[in-house]
């Protein structure tokens, strides 16, 4: 399809890494109104009526994992089949349709109720700003008897955690996020791997008041994080008046009342 220079140049405004999936959209559009030319005013117009559709959202909830699945180093769980399976109960929960009740109108995407799960405690999903937030982590088990004291293990812990005294590491809880590198660099395996499941914090978002997730649990299995997100759908439903955001609906009953009653 033949583009004007006017609607070339406007084309170079738009970032190189996504200029060619713009290019197409826009001839598409064109296309189905039966022109052949990209002028200024269809790119104009192309603009406008994209911009309008991206601004709509097709499901009233989004599911986000991280790349850490893929083969990430840091990862902690492999989380691909829960992903999956927070899916199909958000959808079995009919989100979609009881929002579009809510807000008697579209969908936008600031509507959307949002799980995100980071597979560590590096948290590159930005999971902190979603509704329902999934962070990876792994207990430490020490067994002081097989310390060598190479002090390897003061050396990678970033929280500065672990200390190393005459009988052996010491674990101090409180600063240990539990994102079990101690236990990948030891050679001894005096630090070792327990328990793996997520930290779950509920209630983050952005928007005119952000405020990030607080934790509701500190370390839960796949079913006792399925089992709480549908204690957590349950109570969004309930208390839910114009389709806010989580986080919103804590602020306006209490984040301990709320906590409560979703535990119960």
């Amino acid at each position: 399809m033949r583009w004007e220079k006017e609607a070339e140049a406007l084309l170079k405004k738009v970032p190189f890494f996504v200029r060619g999936r713009v290019k197409k959209k826009v001839e598409d559009f064109v296309r189905q109104r039966g022109g052949n030319v990209v002028t200024r005013e269809e790119m104009l117009a192309a603009k406008r009526a994209l911009r309008d559709k991206a601004a709509e959202a097709q499901e009233g909830f989004a599911v986000e994992g991280c790349f850490g699945a893929a083969g990430c180093e840091n990862a902690v769980t492999s989380s691909l089949a829960l992903l999956e399976k927070i899916e199909n109960l958000l959808r079995e929960e009919e989100l979609t349709s009881f929002l579009r009740q809510k807000v008697g109108g579209p969908l936008k995407h600031h509507h959307q109720f949002r799980v995100a799960l980071s597979e560590c405690p590096n948290a590159c999903s930005q999971v902190q700003i979603r509704d329902v937030a999934l962070i990876g982590q792994v207990e430490i088990r020490i067994h002081p008897e097989r310390c060598s004291f190479c002090g390897e293990c003061e050396r990678v812990c970033e929280e500065g955690a672990l200390t190393l005294r005459e009988d052996g590491p010491v674990l101090d809880q409180k600063k240990c996020v539990k994102c079990g590198a101690c236990t990948r660099i030891c050679p001894e395996e005096a630090l070792e791997e327990g328990k793996r499941g997520y930290r779950v914090l509920l209630g983050g978002k952005l928007g005119r008041h952000p405020r990030l997730a607080r934790e509701i649990l500190p370390l839960a299995t796949e079913e006792e994080v399925l089992l709480l997100l549908k204690k957590v759908v349950k109570f969004y439903k309930t208390h839910n008046e114009s389709g806010e955001r989580l986080g919103a609906i804590f602020d306006r009953l209490g984040w301990e009342k709320s906590f409560e009653e979703i535990l119960r």
